[in-house]
């Protein structure tokens, strides 16, 4: 399990401590309000402490039973991560959370983020709470489903359209991600979040993801999770592996070509600046069907998820079955 020290190690990276005396709600579950684990939010600050993971009980680590985990006559336990639990009902809220409370009070200005899913809808409902801003653009491709875009302005988002790929590459110097970066350093009106640049967005992996899970459970020997940016990647193994370098981490992109939502395939991380490469052991390529049929079983089991928990599923059993042809699964 790595922590803040590292970052003197991987660059990029600042010192776990620093990160954590930098802000004002300190490290994770440290000083959670008397009535915090009732999952009560009282006062003027109710939604800013209930979207807070400081002043709440940690997210619910579940153990898949055996139906779900073949592995399980091996000696293999499996635990999911309800990151469903969060406010926003998904993992890219912790990222949100993390950069607008870095930006502030940059964070007040109208906001804009290449994004047509979690992590845009997410900074609109934490812009509101936490800012009191309620003027966040989600740029999304012409390409993309009415559906979707009315989604999108469920959450109050204004919606501008660009022309060009869904996934466009990062680093692409015409491509949307990197226009809308210049733009903003060039109007200092204007707030970009840059979700695949901002050091946030993996910090507040190793701020609140990575100490939950040794906090839950300490014998934690493997992580895996899917790659989208590459924060909770970054973030999480980077705590895991400074606390405990024995885990194994372990990153899922979809097949090329092969499309998920929200996942990217492998050959487009290679420009991404986060340092997650140092800790990462190993990656997984997961075609779409299995993703789906995985995702089906777990949310008629009770643990609702979309295609791409069931895509770092799947690479988790390849992962696992590889180390069992290998001899090496006891280890």
């Amino acid at each position: 399990m790595v922590s803040r020290l590292i970052s003197c190690v991987l660059k990029g990276v600042r010192p776990l401590g620093q990160q954590f005396d930098k802000r004002k709600s300190g490290p994770p579950l440290s000083n959670m309000s008397p009535s915090s684990h009732l999952n009560v939010y009282s006062g003027a600050d109710s939604l800013k402490d209930y979207f807070n993971p400081s002043c709440q009980p940690p997210l619910p680590l579940v153990e898949l039973p055996e139906k779900l985990n073949p592995f399980r006559k091996d000696g293999v336990r499996i635990y999911a991560k309800m990151m469903t639990a969060l406010p926003c009902q998904n993992v890219k809220a912790l990222p949100a959370l993390n950069m607008i409370q870095e930006a502030e009070p940059k964070a007040r200005r109208p906001s804009v983020e290449p994004s047509s899913g979690s992590t845009v809808t997410s900074l609109a409902m934490i812009s509101r709470v936490l800012s009191d801003n309620d003027d966040v653009t989600a740029l999304v491709s012409n390409k993309t489903k009415l559906s979707r875009l009315n989604q999108l302005r469920f959450f109050g988002l204004k919606v501008g359209l660009y022309g060009g790929p869904a996934q466009p590459e990062i680093a692409d110097p015409r491509g949307i991600v990197e226009k809308t970066r210049r733009a903003a350093k060039a109007d200092t009106s204007v707030y970009n979040p840059a979700q695949y640049s901002n050091p946030a967005n993996y910090e507040s992996h190793v701020r609140w993801t990575g100490p939950q899970l040794l906090q839950q459970l300490p014998d934690i020997n493997v992580f895996a999770t899917g790659m989208g940016s590459a924060g909770c990647l970054t973030g999480a193994a980077t705590y895991l592996k400074h606390m405990k370098p024995s885990v194994k981490t372990l990153g899922v992109c979809n097949r090329t070509g092969d499309s998920i939502p929200r996942p990217r395939p492998y050959p487009l991380f290679y420009k991404i600046d986060f340092p997650w490469k140092p800790v990462c052991n190993a990656i997984e390529e997961i075609p779409s069907g299995i993703s789906y049929q995985l995702s089906l079983k777990l949310s008629r089991e009770g643990l609702i998820c979309g295609p791409s928990s069931g895509m770092c599923l799947q690479g988790l059993f390849q992962f696992l079955e590889k180390q069992q042809k290998n001899g090496r699964l006891h280890d």
